[in-house]
């Protein structure tokens, strides 16, 4: 049985052309997240929050989760829907994707 360099090669390469053609690369949410009175336009990513207490004003077209720990780890405590504001105690961070 002889395997030729196409046959080896092939399957390999054509697999990694679909995969690549196929992914879809992250965008950042439209609008504005304001936290505390402070605005991101087109936010991605994760922000501390007030332990105390911080007031979410999300004004974007994505959900925003609430994380009771620092650099969005920790459990989700909540989310605010697109559109949604709330007040938000005892979370570190938020994340929107």
């Amino acid at each position: 049985m002889t395997i030729t360099l196409r046959a080896v090669l092939g399957v390999p390469l054509m697999t990694a052309a679909a995969l690549a053609l196929t992914a879809v690369p992250a965008a950042a949410a439209t609008g504005d997240l304001a936290i505390n009175g402070t605005t991101q336009t087109d936010p991605s990513g994760c922000y501390a929050l007030d332990e105390g207490g911080s007031i979410i004003d999300n004004l974007t077209d994505r959900a925003v989760e609430i994380h009771s720990g620092a650099d969005c780890g920790g459990e989700v405590l909540d989310t605010v829907a697109a559109g949604d504001d709330t007040r938000v105690t005892g979370a570190q961070s938020l994340y929107i994707p």
